[in-house]
C-alpha cells in the first residue's frame, strides 16, 4: 500500500465504516502500533459522525475528503469537507471534574482527540474545513 491514502466519500453515516476499514488496512501495510491504529479510527470516527450529523443540510449531497500519510515518523491525517464553517478547536475543554450529570453536553470527542494526538489543526480556506492530525510514529518503525 502507498504511503499515501486518499478516499472520497458522501456525507453518509454508512461510509464511516469504510474509512475505518482503510485506515485499519493502511495501519496493517505499514505495521503500525495496534494503539496508533485505534487512536486514528476513533478520531476519524468522532469527526465524520460530527461532520455528517451537524455540518450540511439534511438530504443534501456532499463529498468529503480523507487521507492519511505516512511521513518519516509522523503519520498525517485530514478531513476536508464543504460544510458549515465550525472550529472544533475553539471550544473550552470539557470540565472533566463535575459529575457527569452537571456537564455541559458534547465536547468529549475533541477532547479525546487532542489528548491522543501529537498535533491537531484547523483552518476554513476556500469555503471548506480542513482538520488535520498528527500522530508520531515510534522511530523504530517509521524506517
Amino acid at each position: 500500500m502507498a504511503e499515501h491514502l486518499f478516499a472520497e466519500i458522501d456525507n453518509d453515516i454508512a461510509e464511516i465504516e469504510r474509512v475505518t476499514a482503510l485506515i485499519e488496512t493502511f495501519g496493517e501495510c505499514h505495521k503500525l502500533p495496534e494503539a496508533i491504529v485505534f487512536h486514528m479510527k476513533l478520531a476519524f470516527d468522532e469527526l465524520l459522525t460530527n461532520i455528517i450529523s451537524y455540518g450540511f443540510v439534511e438530504g443534501t449531497r456532499h463529498k468529503i475528503m480523507v487521507s492519511i500519510r505516512l511521513d518519516g515518523d509522523r503519520l498525517e491525517a485530514e478531513i476536508i469537507d464543504d460544510g458549515a464553517a465550525f472550529d472544533p478547536l475553539s471550544a473550552p475543554p470539557p470540565d472533566l471534574d463535575l459529575p457527569v450529570e452537571e456537564r455541559d453536553i458534547g465536547g468529549l470527542g475533541i477532547h479525546f482527540i487532542r489528548s491522543v494526538m501529537d498535533h491537531v489543526d484547523y483552518r476554513r480556506s476556500e469555503g471548506r474545513n480542513h482538520f488535520k492530525m498528527v500522530k508520531k510514529v515510534p522511530g523504530e518503525l517509521a524506517k
